[in-house]
């Protein structure tokens, strides 16, 4: 590693004895782009003159100079984003005007296919999903990753639980690891950031951790929730091994690349938008209505006598516990202007956002500054600053072995039991250890979150001639932020009271440090015939740190809430440090916009590998053809291409997976250390990912349709698993490289616009994804992972099975575990609908999902508390007189497990948007002619769904971001509708 970075000092003088190139005889022509429908400027276009690297940038009134070849005519190919890219023939001294179109199918768009390159979305080889900044903020959303749902096809985004700023699993193309990373990795203006997420501890007040499964289950937030919206011009997802393989051994989930907004010349233009909305429950799943006698019958003598004392009332819990109005407020500003040198965006956040739940909520404020400027002709520097400040209180929900979650309290509390607060004072649970109200209003389970995120990137254009370039590009970043978690579980609460130490506090204290070093080379020749070679080549540094620190306190004295003020007090400690170095070179040859050919190669070192100097390579290579550029079926369609791709990419091993570690212990009062249940490994190696796609993309009938299809396969090796090792051993499992896995599936993305006029328009987008996974090879014992006690529902691990098998305690003849269902889904599709008539915009998004089995333990909690809804039209009564669900007999019998099992189809109105732009003539009579605009709207999220899932909602994730045993439901936060009412106007 340290020959590595001394290497670093190297690059910068070879550059500086570089020598630039001389210009030939040149003449220039002058002109101005505007948009073709209005007639106004396009500051920031490019022009680009065909077969040269000479080009320029359109200023602040739209105006350009570029220079030409000598020779009589040149082609200048002028692009702006969302806008179709036009090519014009011109001489030498012309003065021209230029109007682009609007690029509906975005076949112009500019996408990125390296660390230092990328390719307009027409000539692109690989499946690559994009989404713009309109289409993610349509319908306001607490987190960037939850904005992104339904957006894309071979995208799977879904929540964990629906607490305010709750975690967020997304998942690009199925299954690729069974123990290793399961989240994609995520670029911002080309700087890798960390999407950790950390748990609060709440684990030690419900003790989750423990019932089967040493999986924690706080639900944390994913650190890209950071982000803001709102400040996002673009974002593109890799999801294949092809596109992602020059990011190396962290791609093998894919990549997320997030281009932010930036400064444009001109006059400063300032934006302000302000949404106010309300969220409410998105379902009720109902209670069981009592009389005299079934109260008896589930509650004995004395559930007999509060039913009759209450004069048999109903009290809807659901409404009292998850009935509050969560109020939203949510204002966004930003400036954006400069010179033709220096431009900057400027923007902040303020979201304050109450849950359904009182004491719940999520609260988010930030900044950002980005900044471009040119110090020459040749130099050019960004820089982006990025401030957020985050705080969320989540309750307390999901799994228990307490029964102290609101779903299992509510789940013991029959109808008619009258548990709310007399005179100040919350009565005593008779059926169960807590009373759900009690602690909603006194739990605390709050986290704190601050981060910065920073970077800086010089371009040098050390070479630049008619016919080529040379560009060095050095990009250095930083991503901090430290997290606070606090619980306080007060000793008054009816469970801490029954406990040897009433009263818990934990306070979890979290910092992280990762910092990015890359230098890139890129050089671009245009040869003769229209032909480009574009070569780039680099190295990356990265650092990682990671220190977590827990204090665990019992026995708090009445009052207090801080760690020191209790009788017993224990504190945890782990911390991360990772490198990571690598180096890549790519080549991309443009023939004449027809063919493109791309080759490339990572290869990376990483700490957490065994070997920590070994370099393990990734390769890609992808072509496309355009056959429409060959006159195939010209008649029909106006863009026609074929594509394949082959990449491979990889998953780094778990940190200090490696090594075995020690665990504090005490022994005749003395401290000492003592071996961990893992055995470390010293020869894990990351998983390798091995994918070959093939698809086509077409616009057909005057670009009223398009079509884009993708079929792709992967073939995964070296998986990383945990196999049980015998008793002997003194070990309980150990981390291995031992097994193979093939995935398969298609995309498919429809576009049509229906009707395209200059009063109305309406466009729609059908995406359609399916995947289905296997285990080909394993090289431990099958075994199952995840979930509970393997008779409430666990997934098996076995060769020739989907590795998302659910299985029970249902065998063969043989003794044979028996497939019961798949929490994969048969397909996923979305619809996503745009209509413009006049000055008014609806937008509305469908989100499908068919199949996909769920475990759903919420319904065993309410059968067992006897306040399951239908529970007199399902209940048995045994023998001896007592009654039970066939749920519950497959629990106590330990058999019968297809009886938890749940189909989790759904069909959801994702997102709605209503806007109206007020007319330019009478928004410039306001404010004395400041205003450049106004927009009035109303949006909605997940205001419908449409599912015959029982619990509140089929997208659920008890374990969080696991790859396998996501779907298991123990009664999280339900998820909410939102409705908000918003204003936009710009000065």
């Amino acid at each position: 590693m340290s020959k590595l970075y001394r290497c670093r000092g190297l690059v910068l003088p070879i550059l500086l004895l570089l020598s630039a190139g001389a210009l030939g005889q040149e003449t220039t022509v002058t002109g101005r782009v505007v948009q073709l429908e209005t007639g106004e400027a396009l500051p920031g276009a490019t022009i680009k003159v065909k077969g040269t690297t000479m080009g320029a940038a359109a200023n602040t009134e739209g105006r350009f100079t570029v220079t030409l070849p000598n020779q009589p005519h040149s082609t200048l190919v002028v692009s702006f984003l969302g806008f179709k890219t036009r090519e014009l023939s011109v001489s030498p001294g012309a003065d021209v005007t230029i109007a682009l179109e609007e690029d509906v199918l975005k076949l112009s768009e500019v996408v990125v296919t390296g660390l230092a390159s990328s390719v307009a979305k027409r000539n692109l080889a690989n499946a690559v999903s994009t989404v713009s900044a309109q289409e993610l903020v349509a319908a306001p959303s607490q987190t960037l990753d939850r904005a992104l749902t339904g957006k894309f096809a071979g995208v799977n985004v879904s929540q964990n639980t629906g607490a305010p700023g709750g975690g967020i699993n997304v998942d690009l193309r199925g299954t690729s690891t069974i123990e290793g990373v399961t989240q994609p990795l995520y670029v911002v203006d080309g700087v890798i950031i960390n999407n950790a997420a950390n748990q609060s501890g709440i684990d030690l007040v419900t003790a989750a951790t423990g019932a089967g499964s040493a999986n924690p289950q706080g639900q944390p937030t994913n650190r890209v929730a950071d982000l803001n919206p709102n400040e996002i011009e673009t974002i593109e997802v890799l999801k294949g091994s092809s596109a992602a393989a020059i990011y190396g051994a962290k791609a093998s989930n894919g990549v997320v690349i997030i281009t932010t907004k930036q400064g444009t010349p001109g006059k400063t233009r300032i934006d302000v938008s302000q949404q106010i909305g309300f969220n409410s429950l998105l379902k009720k799943i109902g209670s069981r209505r009592f009389t005299a006698e079934t109260a008896e019958e589930s509650y004995g003598a004395v559930g007999r006598q509060i039913f009759e004392q209450s004069g048999g009332q109903f009290i809807d819990y659901e409404e009292v516990l998850y009935g509050e109005e969560g109020f939203l407020n949510e204002t966004s500003v930003s400036a954006r202007g400069g010179s033709d040198r220096t431009q900057f965006y400027l923007s902040g956040l303020l979201r304050d956002e109450d849950g359904i739940i009182k004491n719940t909520g999520y609260q988010k404020y930030g900044g950002r500054l980005n900044l471009n400027h040119k110090i020459s002709n040749r130099v050019k520097v960004d820089a982006f600053l990025n401030f957020v400040r985050s705080e969320s209180n989540r309750g307390i929900t999901g799994n228990d072995n307490t029964n102290t979650t609101f779903g299992f309290s509510l789940g013991f509390t029959p109808s008619f039991y009258d548990i709310r607060p007399r005179n100040g004072a919350y009565p005593d649970h008779r059926f169960n250890p807590s009373n759900p109200l009690h602690t909603r209003d006194l739990l605390i389970n709050n986290e704190l979150v601050s981060r910065t995120l920073g970077s800086v990137r010089l371009h040098w254009n050390l070479l630049v001639q008619s016919k080529q370039s040379l560009d060095f590009i050095v990009q250095s970043g930083v991503d901090f932020y430290s997290q606070e978690n606090k619980v306080v579980s007060p000793p008054e609460l009816q469970y801490e009271r029954s406990a040897s130490l009433p009263g818990t506090s934990l306070l979890g204290e979290s910092e992280s440090l990762n910092s990015n070093l890359y230098f890139n080379l890129a050089h671009t020749l245009a040869m003769g015939n229209n032909t480009t070679f574009n070569t780039s080549a680099g190295v990356q540094f990265e650092n990682a740190n990671l220190n977590n620190i827990l204090n665990e306190a019992h026995g708090l004295i009445v009052t207090q809430t801080n760690v020191d003020q209790a009788a017993s007090i224990n504190a945890y400690q782990n911390r991360v440090i990772s490198r990571e170095r690598g180096f890549y070179a790519q080549e991309e040859i443009n023939l004449n916009d027809r063919i493109l050919l791309t080759a490339g190669v990572r290869g990376d070192a990483s700490s957490s590998n065994g070997d920590t100097g070994k370099y393990f390579f990734y390769p890609k290579a992808a072509a496309s053809i355009r056959l429409s550029q060959y006159g195939v079926l010209s008649g029909l369609a106006s863009e026609l291409k074929l594509r394949g791709a082959y990449g491979e990419t990889g998953n780094l091993p778990i940190p200090n997976a490696k090594f075995t570690s020690l665990l504090p212990t005490n022994i005749g009062g003395r401290a000492g250390l003592l071996p961990a249940t893992r055995q470390g490994n010293p020869d894990l190696r990351p998983e390798r990912t091995k994918e070959l796609e093939a698809g086509f993309d077409a616009a057909l009938l005057n670009e009223h349709l398009s079509l884009n299809f993708t079929y792709y396969r992967q073939n995964i090796s070296d998986l990383l698993l945990f196999p049980t090792l015998p008793p002997s051993s003194g070990f309980i499992d150990k981390v291995v490289n031992g097994g193979k896995m093939r995935t398969h599936g298609v995309e498919a993305t429809l576009g049509v616009t229906p009707v395209r006029s200059r009063g109305f328009t309406w466009t729609a987008n059908l995406n359609f994804y399916k995947t289905s996974s296997e285990i080909t090879q394993l090289e431990v014992p099958a075994f199952n992972k995840g979930g509970f006690a393997p008779f409430l529902g666990t997934f098996r691990i076995q060769e020739g099975w989907s590795p998302t098998t659910i299985v029970g305690a249902d065998v063969d003849a043989q003794g044979n575990p028996i497939p019961l269902g798949d929490e994969t889904p048969d397909f996923q599709m979305s619809l996503n609908n745009r209509l413009n008539f006049k000055d008014f915009e609806l937008s509305f998004l469908w989100d499908w999902k068919k199949g996909g089995d769920v475990i759903n333990l919420g319904a065993l909690i309410t059968d067992f508390g006897g306040t399951t809804e239908n529970f007199d039209a399902i209940k048995i009564v045994q023998p001896d007189g007592s009654v039970a669900t066939a749920r519950i007999l497959a629990f106590v019998r330990r058999t019968g497990t297809s009886a938890f099992i749940e189909d989790g189809s759904y069909f959801k109105l994702r997102e709605v948007s209503l806007s109206y732009n007020v007319p330019r003539s009478a928004v410039h009579r306001l404010l004395g002619g400041q205003l450049s605009y106004l927009k009035l709207g109303v949006s909605g999220r997940n205001l419908l769904m449409i599912a015959d899932y029982t619990g509140y909602d089929p997208e659920v994730s008890q374990f969080g971001n696991v790859s396998i045993g996501r779907s298991v439901d123990t009664i999280p936060y339900p998820s909410s509708r939102s409705l908000y009412f918003n204003v936009a106007f710009g000065l």
